[in-house]
Parts: C-alpha cells; structure tokens; sequence
C-alpha cells in the first residue's frame, strides 16, 4: 500500500513538473511568435526539456563525484524503489527547477 502512495506521489510531482514546463515555453514561445519551428505535442516537448535536464544534471554530478572521489552508495532505497542516488538527485534536481525558475521570476517581478 506504502508503495502505490508512493508512486502516485512521485507520478503527481512529476506532472506537476511537466506541466510548468509546457506553461514557461508557452510563455517564452508567445514572445516570439514570428518563429517557425516543427510542430511537436507541448507535453512531448516539456516531457523532452524533463529527460534533458535531468541527464545534464546527472552527468555533471557524475563527474564531480569521480573528480572528488566521493564515496557515493550503489544503490539507495526510496520507499518501494531502489535508485542510485546520483539519478534520484538529479530527476529531483529537475523536477524541482521550473517551480525555482517561476519562484525567481516572480521575485524579480515584484523588485
């Protein structure tokens, strides 16, 4: 039971996540509206911009571990789920940054 709370939260953050990224490239897309580019779906490409993220994320981690010999574990266990913990880092680091990237742009807004 513990497992299926813990997927359906995992799921709902992440397309949480998904959806203010299709919102930030609607919002960047509507500024220049000149631009014509390939039509692809606003989820396939939030879903793309999620994947790309998290994989830069997760090979600069990977090499400032190797860089500083840290001594990381194989694997770690999140609820039901066994991850290493580079890629939970980074798939949370790029979960989070469309919310951190509104937060920052709101603050700037209101200076």
């Amino acid at each position: 039971m513990l497992g299926v709370i813990f997927f359906g939260i995992i799921t709902l953050v992440i397309g949480l996540s998904v959806r203010e990224r299709m919102r930030l490239m609607y919002l960047t897309r509507a500024d220049r509206p000149w631009e014509v580019e390939p039509v692809s779906s606003p989820f396939a490409r939030a879903l793309t911009n999620l994947v790309g993220v998290a994989g830069g994320i997760y090979l600069s981690l990977a090499l400032v571990v190797n860089f500083l010999k840290v001594s990381v574990p194989a694997r770690i266990t999140l609820g039901p789920v066994t991850v290493e913990p580079i890629a939970a880092i980074a798939i949370g680091l790029a979960v989070i940054q469309p919310f951190a990237l509104r937060l920052l742009l709101s603050l700037r807004r209101h200076k």
